[in-house]
């Protein structure tokens, strides 16, 4: 029951969007300029935050090129 309830919710608050967008056509494409503006600028953000901390940690990793070490002998008794 929750989840086609979410659903019809979704598509109301869509319908709802789509409406006010041919009502108040200015406005709203004004708005959305700038938001669309706005959340480029935060998720390039991120995204070049992300980018550097991976290049940070690049160092820190171990290669999975490098070579096993060689297996432990067991120690041999001393012969007498």
């Amino acid at each position: 029951m929750g989840k086609v309830l979410s659903i019809l919710i979704g598509l109301i608050l869509i319908a709802l969007g789509v409406w006010g967008i041919m009502s108040w056509s200015e406005e709203v494409r004004y708005f959305v300029k700038g938001a669309l503006v706005i959340m480029a600028i935060i998720i390039g953000l991120g995204i070049f935050v992300f980018g550097v901390s991976e290049l940070r940690a690049g160092g820190e990793e171990p290669s999975l090129a490098a070579e096993p070490p060689p297996p432990s002998q067991p120690p041999t008794a001393p012969n007498p």
